[in-house]
């Protein structure tokens, strides 16, 4: 990998580039996979930090759709001399990227008789990143798996799915591409979408980010049909299903390891915290505190330096005890 000046590139993502400058980048980006992450990884860090700092919803926002709209991968094992880059666009940032190395503990199974691949990520290890024979991208959240042919079949592309991801369909308009759950699939053609579903949880989600999605039942009867920007919940009792309007890039950046909240309370980051670091919460302050935070950090940071960046913008004290945090109000 031929080395790229840092400062050139961030002119480049900042649209401050010469028509000269701006050649040598393209150039280089062309020359391997490994210079496309490493300009992908940069652009994203400059994008997150400039959120932390101006903290406006709206910014946050245009910074989080243009993130999952360019980043292709992000390598989490980076120096620690790029992340102190960015601390002038906001000290809580340099926090949350302070740590540099991210384990992914992944089992894969083969079945030669059956053809099938069984690929899963642990509780506590980060998203991982597939791509099967069709070209069709697949991001792993934690304590998730799935199971797919070596090679797809002429007539339908069927994988078996618990946990949560999000899916890059290829287009195939022949070939139409099924996500199977233990209580709904998702029938596309080729389009973005998050499907949540573990087992343990009362509820299915599937976001749509783009394209068009079915929702069917485990009979294969159509039950919906989602625009993007439609979270589509499956009540695993009732058997009913709800559509809303959501923001969906706000439910699909946990692939690139990120974690963010946009004008959540305290107790929606808290709760996001127990589910992230298995922890319980006990409050030693008002639960009926109005303020609203943005606030971002990776699930790779351990847990008490993601509470010192909540408590550099929220008025709380926090104390660990094994499993059980107590916060009190400042």
């Amino acid at each position: 990998m031929k080395t790229m000046d840092e400062q050139l590139m961030i002119r480049y993502i900042q649209g401050e580039c010469s028509d000269d400058e701006k050649t040598i980048i393209q150039e280089w980006l062309l020359q391997s996979e490994e210079n496309r992450k490493l300009f992908y990884e940069t652009k994203a860090l400059w994008n997150y930090s400039k959120v932390m700092y101006f903290g406006s919803e709206e910014q946050l926002n245009k910074a989080v759709k243009n993130l999952n709209r360019n980043i292709q991968s992000v390598e989490l094992l980076r120096k620690k001399k790029l992340y102190l880059r960015f601390a002038k666009y906001a000290a809580v940032l340099v926090l949350a990227m302070s740590i540099p190395v991210v384990i992914w503990t992944t089992y894969q199974h083969i079945n030669s008789n059956s053809g099938l691949i069984t690929i899963a990520v642990a509780q506590t290890d980060s998203s991982k990143l597939i791509t099967l024979s069709d070209n069709t991208r697949v991001w792993l959240n934690s304590n998730s798996s799935i199971t797919y042919p070596l090679k797809f079949s002429r007539s339908e592309r069927n994988v078996t799915f618990s946990g949560e991801a999000y899916f890059e369909v290829k287009h195939d308009s022949l070939h139409p591409f099924i996500v199977k759950t233990s209580n709904v699939q998702v029938r596309v053609l080729g389009t973005s979408f998050d499907v949540r579903a573990y087992p343990s949880e009362k509820k299915t989600e599937t976001t749509l980010v783009k394209g068009r999605v079915i929702i069917q039942n485990k009979r294969g009867e159509s039950l919906a049909i989602l625009a993007p920007g439609q979270l589509a919940v499956f009540d695993k009792t009732s058997n009913y299903l709800s559509i809303r309007e959501v923001d969906a890039e706000q439910y699909t950046h946990w692939r690139y390891g990120l974690i963010t909240f946009a004008n959540a309370s305290f107790n929606d980051i808290t709760r996001k915290l127990e589910e992230v670091y298995q922890v319980h919460f006990i409050m030693r302050h008002s639960e009926a505190d109005p303020a609203t935070y943005n606030f971002s950090f990776r699930k790779s940071q351990p847990i008490d330096k993601v509470l010192d960046m909540l408590s550099f913008i929220a008025p709380l004290n926090y104390n660990i005890q094994g499993k059980e945090i107590y916060i009190t109000s400042k």
